[in-house]
């Protein structure tokens, strides 16, 4: 039996919330039942788990117009497809390959040009190019409107181009902090504020402005502050500014990574769901952070078979960074799925052919993935072959000055060396609280370790779970 309205439903699952935002508020529909389907299609696309069917009462040529509207509404906003068009126009205007009806479409977007658009660098450069085009030929009248053009948004060009370069210098000192975790890069705090609220500056610097203050507030660890720009990109992300998938997964990425930091989890796994749905250049990387999310959430199976899904694709990336944080979340999963053999052998492969990556790229994420797993097989006498080949204590110790370090590895290296005889359970003891009471008014941090140290009770001593006990009484 056919299903009903197939084609219309597959398309409107496709649909993300903060384009149902902008389709809902641009549409003028005198007929009720168009104005009934896509409120449908909005509520479906902000109830992910709760998707309704539509009516299959309603005329079906409805169906087909109204996904004629939504396809040519949010085409029509993409910026993304008005960069491929720009690039396009801009070879065939330099190739003199340029048709008579591609001129008229390129003369009438001069012509009608509103400022700012997101890409107005790219235009203004074509349009550049364009003008040396017409003059050549003694078009003087298209030449006139054209100068024109390039005369009166020159200033707005050059200071284009001048934002742009300043950006690459303040995202030298930002992803220095990010990598070395440390430094302070906050100088650039208010000169990326304004960009961001610059509305008469271009959306792509205004754009990088929100991504480079992404990583300054995660640096500092300002969550708040971050927040703040979040709630105000949402707005104009409903608005259709910005508008392109492409940006709309980075920023439910974003968004699952700030609710994380918050522990409002279940916001955090929705957004998740949102910024894996399309396999783009940084799926890897999003993959990843969902995952996290669900072990978090004790949805271990999902996680697991979500990451085995995309095994082979991760496989063939060259991000190093992305391809180890992966293999990390995957060796932690098959660990709390109790298989930690089959994490340990995946750890061993990976790390005999990526050695040198790991121990620049992602030491900590991969190495506490792979200890963990010999721990929970009891490996203890392997656990110090491997701090010890790889030099992973005096790591360890370049890191505590770090604001984000944590001491798992330090207690995993510890809790081998009470298994094996050469450490006594009280300076165990010490070294946990210690570090806890240093700690206890970073509520993040206090959960983390907290989490970690109820990983840990199976194998510690009863005496460190009391002193953890009295210590997070203290609270």
């Amino acid at each position: 039996m056919k299903t009903k309205l197939k084609k219309f439903t597959a398309f409107a699952a496709e649909i993300l919330p903060h384009e149902a935002d902008y389709l809902t508020s641009i549409q003028q529909f005198e007929d009720v039942e168009k104005e009934e389907i896509l409120k449908r299609v909005s509520a479906n696309a902000h109830g992910q788990q709760n998707k309704m069917p539509f009516n299959t009462s309603i005329d079906k040529r409805k169906y087909s117009s109204l996904m004629d509207w939504i396809q040519k509404r949010l085409d029509s906003i993409d910026v993304d497809s008005y960069f491929e068009w720009v690039n396009d126009m801009d070879r065939k205007v330099i190739t003199d390959a340029i048709s008579h009806e591609e001129e008229k479409v390129l003369l009438k977007r001069i012509k009608n040009y509103e400022h700012p658009v997101h890409n107005f660098m790219k235009f203004y450069e074509l349009v550049q190019n364009y003008r040396h085009y017409l003059l050549i030929r003694l078009r003087h009248k298209d030449y006139q409107e054209v100068n024109d053009f390039v005369e009166r948004y020159k200033a707005d060009y050059d200071y284009s181009k001048e934002v742009n370069q300043k950006l690459h210098q303040a995202t030298v000192d930002i992803i220095e902090q990010f990598n070395l975790k440390k430094g302070d890069s906050r100088q650039w705090e208010d000169w990326l504020l304004s960009l961001f609220k610059n509305e008469n500056l271009d959306g792509f610097n205004r754009y990088m402005a929100v991504v480079r203050l992404t990583f300054l507030y995660f640096n500092s660890r300002e969550f708040e502050k971050l927040r703040e720009v979040y709630d105000r990109l949402d707005e104009l992300l409903a608005r259709g500014i910005f508008y392109t998938r492409r940006i709309l997964y980075n920023y439910y990425a974003n968004r699952l990574m700030l609710h994380s930091k918050f522990d409002v989890l279940q916001q955090a796994e929705e957004y998740g769901y949102l910024s894996i749905r399309q396999k783009n250049a940084d799926h890897v990387q999003y993959l990843s952070n969902f995952s996290s999310i669900l072990i978090r959430r004790g949805k271990i199976e999902e996680a697991l078979n979500l990451l085995k899904e995309s095994f082979s694709e991760v496989q063939k990336s060259s991000n190093f960074y992305h391809k180890i944080g992966f293999i990390s979340f995957y060796i932690k999963c098959l660990n709390l799925n109790n298989q930690p053999q089959r994490g340990e052998m995946l750890a061993d492969s990976f790390l005999r052919i990526y050695k040198d990556e790991i121990l620049k790229e992602r030491w900590y994420s991969f190495f506490t993935a792979y200890i963990q797993g010999l721990i929970k097989q009891e490996k203890y006498d392997k656990i110090l072959q491997v701090f010890k080949r790889y030099n992973l204590i005096a790591k360890d110790e370049d890191d505590r000055s770090k604001s984000i370090y944590l001491p798992t590895i330090r207690w995993y290296y510890e809790i081998a060396l009470l298994k094996v005889g050469r450490l006594e359970a009280k300076e165990l003891v010490e070294s946990i609280v210690d570090f806890s009471r240093e700690h206890v008014s970073n509520p993040h941090k206090s959960f983390i370790l907290n989490q970690v140290l109820s990983e840990l009770e199976s194998y510690i001593p009863r005496t460190v779970i009391m002193a953890r006990t009295r210590l997070y009484q203290k609270q």
